[in-house]
């Protein structure tokens, strides 16, 4: 299974490097929220290939409809999460900083996990028990231990007061201690996530995160160290949409901070 993930996420990741002509979009929710052809045409890559390795299997993408993505918060949901390209502003403004994203979740539980990076020629895996790796290389999280230096990350969200909180919650990092970390908002969340994994990141706060976003980060990360809970602590699965992810001692750490803020920032 994981070897089929891999081969149609470089499949969709080699389309998207020629696709810079299918920006043409469609607003979902607001102006910041739309579909791209590419997203459309990446989504039917990665569906085909793996329907023809896995014919009965379920394949539910951010692209397919509301009520069908509703099969996602099911506990017992088995199947594949795509996310044919996450970053799709990023993309539509050839910033080259999107990925692509396939999760496969069994009776609710993160099982394998691949994300592919075409710009930087990275590929992620993993699967549960077995580490995580980047182009076939172990990948762990930072050793960073204090928040003095540290490398941090929140994202954009297509709801301005969501990402308000996500702002004045990063801000309050430095109003609770002093130390302002330093800070990246580059606009792809499941990118943020192989950051944290990999240790260029040394932790990421969000909130608003779909499962298409969470199904394979979430386990890339766990399985190279990374501690991810709610923004109170809280035990997550990979359809909570506010979240922190870092090494476990800037996780703690963070979360102290966190602790002291009021739960309008929390959510």
């Amino acid at each position: 299974m994981i070897d089929t993930m891999k081969q149609v996420a470089i499949a969709a990741g080699q389309f998207m490097l020629g696709a810079q002509d299918d920006t043409d979009s469609t607003e979902k929710s607001n102006a910041k929220d739309f579909v791209t052809v590419a997203d459309i045409k990446s989504q039917g890559i990665l569906a085909d290939g793996l329907r023809a390795a896995f014919p009965d299997a379920v394949i539910l993408s951010e692209e397919d409809s509301e009520p069908d993505r509703a099969a996602l918060y099911e506990p017992d949901f088995t199947g594949f999460v795509l996310d044919p390209i996450d970053g799709t502003y990023n993309f539509k403004r050839d910033m080259r900083e999107s990925a692509i994203s396939i999760g496969y979740i069994e009776a609710g539980q993160l099982s394998a996990g691949v994300i592919h990076d075409p710009y930087k020629n990275e590929l992620y895996e993993a699967q549960v028990g077995q580490g995580a790796f980047r182009n076939g290389e172990p990948i762990r999280v930072s050793s960073q231990s204090s928040l003095d230096g540290a490398s941090v990350a929140t994202s954009n969200s297509y709801d301005g007061e969501a990402m308000a909180r996500n702002l004045r919650r990063h801000l309050a990092i430095y109003e609770q201690t002093g130390v302002m970390p330093w800070t990246h908002c580059q606009g792809s969340g499941v990118l943020n996530m192989t950051y944290v994994a990999c240790g260029r990141f040394d932790a990421f706060h969000h909130n608003g995160t779909k499962p298409w976003d969470n199904a394979a980060a979430f386990l890339i990360a766990q399985e190279a160290g990374a501690i991810i809970t709610g923004l109170h602590g809280q035990t997550v699965t990979f359809t909570t949409d506010n979240f922190l992810m870092a090494n476990p001692a800037v996780h703690d750490l963070l979360l102290e901070v966190f602790a002291a803020l009021p739960d309008e920032l929390l959510r």
